[in-house]
Parts: structure tokens; sequence; C-alpha cells
């Protein structure tokens, strides 16, 4: 039985660097960044913006880095650090993704349709 289970073990191992996707962070983010776009796991309004961008080819015009919020916490301070310099966002204690932070003009959006609402805008001028 022992014997059985190392290989088992051995191959789980492999397996999970095979599908290993790695998390962005902000080591990652090039300083000609046009927006950084907070996002969350499983956040349905998150995947709504990351669908608009995928399907406008948005990347293609613009330079924008996502970062991941619910499981790294670089990331999660990184969000706590732009919120806490946002004018636009009164209670910093509910913030929440998909948040945008836009550093050319140190401007905050928070939800999908002002997020998507910029990047329309952006594209336009």
């Amino acid at each position: 039985m022992k014997y059985i289970l190392i290989p088992v073990l051995l191959l789980a191992v492999f397996a999970g660097f095979l599908i290993y996707k790695p998390i962005k962070t902000v080591s990652d983010v090039p300083a000609t960044t046009d927006m950084i776009l907070f996002w969350g796991e499983g956040c349905p309004h998150c995947e709504t913006v990351k669908k608009y961008i995928s399907e406008n080819n948005i990347e293609k015009k613009l330079t924008i880095s996502q970062l991941e919020v619910y499981y790294n916490r670089t990331n999660q301070k990184l969000l706590q650090e732009k919120v806490n310099g946002c004018e636009e966002i009164t209670d910093k204690n509910q913030v929440g993704v998909p948040m945008a932070f836009i550093p050319k003009d140190g401007q905050c959006l928070m939800g999908d349709q002002p997020i998507i609402n910029w990047l329309e805008s952006s594209l336009v001028n």
C-alpha cells in the first residue's frame, strides 16, 4: 500500500504544476500601466469587466494590470493603499471589487459599469 501511495502523490504534485497559473502581483505592474484592475476570484462583477476587456481586445490598446485580491495578501495591501488615497471613495472600509485605479490621474473606479464606461471613453480619446 505504501509503495502505491508515493507514485500517486508524485503524480498529483506533477499535475498541480501543469494546471497552476501564477497570480499577478504588484511586482508585475509595469510603470506605464493605464489601469490597475483589482478583482476577486469568483466575483461575477469582476468577470463582467474581465469579459469586456477580453471581448473588445482592450489590452491591445491599453496596458491593464489585473491583480487578484481575494487570495493574494500583497495585492490586498496594494488595493488598500490605493483606496486610502482615493477621494472618490468616502468609506474606506466598504471597498469592493472590481475596483480600478488609474495611475495617470489617481482616479479610482468601483463597480463594473463605471470601469467599463472609463474603458469606453479612453478608447474614444
